[in-house]
């Protein structure tokens, strides 16, 4: 049977991308020093598998049909925003058939992907935590972004069957489970029911799936242009510190936050956190460590939440 030997869950930004790391003391160096004691977790974890729950930002999943969760089963392929990995990734094929037949097994109906694209909300995660791409991955889409999203409570259950649906697979693998996403931030809205959006941009959250490539230079250069200049983007420390500090806790906070309480403190951006949610009760024991550092030039509140603590067998 295989076992969950761990559990990171981290912000990811683009514009953490666009330049050259920060050092130590600059704005952003902590939070980088943090992901490096991370990643030597994952060497040290030696994991046969990753799970990785992440959001998608109208690169691969749009309103022509929006499942709340959407599982790779086949082949997937990173679209390369923000100088994240592009191309075939590397899939662990016979886990995440099984993940997704567990998950249909406890109540779940996640929709499938035989051909899976997915953008910085899982790659950039992925590409620092594993630089070589040489674990490979079931990436699962929560649907963090636009509504109608799933709820806090739904998302967490869905993170324990696929917990459960981990441990009955039949094999030797030792799995990862990694959250992408979060924490406080006021990105662009990817929501077709948003009144504020111009009406070429809902075309494009609901039609925009053949023009992906076609538009990418141009976001892509959007946020460079905010990284090349004094970018900096609204972040509710307080809020993201005060949630690392009640997970840590108890884990099973995550599953009760409020949609509207977390949209008014973090930011729509903040709903994210269902991602770490997931993740968290996939693990199903206990956190460990926590980092923060609020990095406004990268408009986002940059947080990890970490265990690799034994976590108890499931009932």
């Amino acid at each position: 049977m295989s076992q969950v030997v761990g559990s990171i869950s981290l912000s990811h930004s683009p514009l953490w991308n666009l330049a050259p790391d920060p050092a130590p003391g600059e704005e952003g160096g902590t939070f980088v020093h943090e992901v490096d004691r991370a990643r030597g977790i994952v060497e040290q974890l030696r994991p046969d598998a990753i799970v990785i729950f992440g959001p998608d930002h109208a690169r691969g999943v749009f309103y022509d049909i929006l499942p709340p969760f959407t599982i790779g089963i086949e082949r997937v392929e990173g679209v390369g925003d923000y100088h994240t990995p592009k191309g075939e990734l590397p899939l662990a094929k016979a886990l995440a058939g099984a993940i997704h037949a567990g998950a249909m097994a406890r109540g779940f109906d996640p929709a499938i992907s035989l051909d899976m694209r997915i953008d910085h909300g899982l790659t950039q995660v992925y590409a620092r935590l594993v630089p070589d791409l040489d674990i490979p991955i079931v990436p699962v889409i929560v649907n963090s972004g636009c509504s109608p999203l799933p709820t806090f409570a739904r998302t967490f259950d869905f993170g324990t069957a696929v917990g459960e649906a981990i441990r009955d697979f039949v094999g030797p693998e030792r799995v990862l489970v990694i959250g992408s996403g979060g924490m406080s931030h006021w990105p662009a809205s990817t929501d077709a029911f948003d009144p504020s959006i111009t009406p070429e941009w809902r075309d494009f959250l609901i039609h925009g799936r053949p023009r992906v490539d076609e538009m990418e230079a141009g976001r892509v250069a959007k946020a460079q242009a905010l990284a090349d200049g004094d970018a900096t983007g609204r972040v509710e420390a307080g809020w993201d510190q005060g949630l690392l500090a009640r997970v840590l806790a108890d884990p099973g906070v995550f599953r009760t936050l409020d949609e509207e309480d977390v949209m008014h403190l973090g930011g729509p951006g903040a709903h994210e956190i269902r991602t770490w949610a997931a993740a968290t009760a996939a693990w199903g024991g206990k956190l460990e460590w926590s980092a923060y550092e609020p990095v406004p030039k990268w408009i986002t509140g940059m947080g990890i939440v970490a265990s690799t603590a034994p976590a108890p067998p499931a009932p």
